[in-house]
């Protein structure tokens, strides 16, 4: 809602306004600033002074309602369609790994760990210079320092993948010939479950510490705030950010819309670091399953 409201007059909303503004509105009474823009008391000084009308409030406020439930909708349908699908491919992995033989399934899953693990990779890193670099994200940081502990737990996290990517790299081309090749690369994959179970900890971290914060967002003052608003801000709804006195500083954007944003950024995080808790413990789950494997070999040759 609050994406709506705030980012209904940028052109990357045209579409949307298309859709659900009164006919032949869309880029003229449906686009009323909030509050009447920075040259206007109210939006109904706004809309008489350039259409001698006084709907605009009207025709915006019910087209963006309109576009609240479409979006509810649809972003529920995609949730249920994705659940749908991930029991599919699981019901799918399951069903092959029963066709073939063991074997074969281990000697795929080796050789296909590092590239399993690409997507953490890069999304811990992703996620993390955006938390600690982006520059729209440094008035956010300083409002929380556990902000900067999620960020840095993003890196860590995202070495720790790395880390037990290059070792199953090494683990995919090193073969056991005798007991003493054997014994190194038990030790090998105690290494790499060790590196999983430390991935397994900071991602848990980040999820937990993000959960906390999208529950309950610590209190902000109001220059704070006010400050975020301002950075938060691409659709330019934003006035007076420029100004020395805090109090005029973005008038449009509430507490509660700040506090809405950094949420919904927590709920982000939480969700990416269940998935990645996924990748994990499936990684570690393969870990001990390779350790077994390499534990019962029994050929060697003289």
């Amino acid at each position: 809602e609050v994406w709506i409201r705030h980012f209904w007059g940028d052109a990357s909303m045209a579409y949307l306004r298309g859709l659900f503004c009164e006919e032949g509105t869309e880029n003229d009474e449906c686009v009323v600033p909030i509050m009447g823009g920075e040259e206007y008391k109210n939006e109904k000084a706004w809309c008489l002074a350039k259409y001698n009308s006084t709907r605009c409030e009207y025709i915006r406020n019910e087209a963006q309602y309109e576009c609240t439930v479409a979006s509810y909708i649809f972003f529920t349908s995609n949730g249920v369609w994705a659940l749908i699908l991930v029991f599919l491919i699981w019901v799918t992995l399951s069903v092959l790994q029963a066709i073939i033989s063991m074997p074969i399934v281990q000697r795929s899953k080796e050789s296909n760990i590092p590239l399993w693990l690409t997507l953490p990779i890069v999304g811990c890193f992703g996620l993390g210079y955006i938390l600690l670099y982006a520059p729209r994200s440094m008035t956010v940081k300083q409002s929380s320092q556990d902000l900067y502990w999620i960020g840095l737990c993003y890196f860590v996290s995202g070495g720790a993948f790395a880390l037990a990517a290059v070792v199953g790299c090494f683990l995919k081309f090193y073969s056991v010939l005798n007991r003493r090749e054997k014994k190194f690369k038990q030790g090998i994959v105690v290494f790499f479950n060790a590196t999983i179970i430390l991935t397994i900890f900071a991602v848990a971290t980040i999820f937990t510490t993000s959960l906390i914060y999208a529950l309950n967002i610590v209190d902000i003052s109001l220059d704070s705030y006010q400050s975020i608003a301002c950075m938060l801000d691409f659709g330019g709804s934003c006035t007076g950010c420029d100004s020395d006195k805090v109090h005029k500083m973005c008038p449009e954007w509430s507490e509660d819309d700040v506090k809405t944003v950094l949420k919904t950024i927590m709920k982000q995080s939480a969700t990416v670091a269940a998935i990645f808790l996924v990748y994990a413990f499936i990684t570690l789950r393969y870990g001990f399953l390779l350790f077994r494997h390499v534990s019962n070999y029994h050929i060697e040759y003289v």
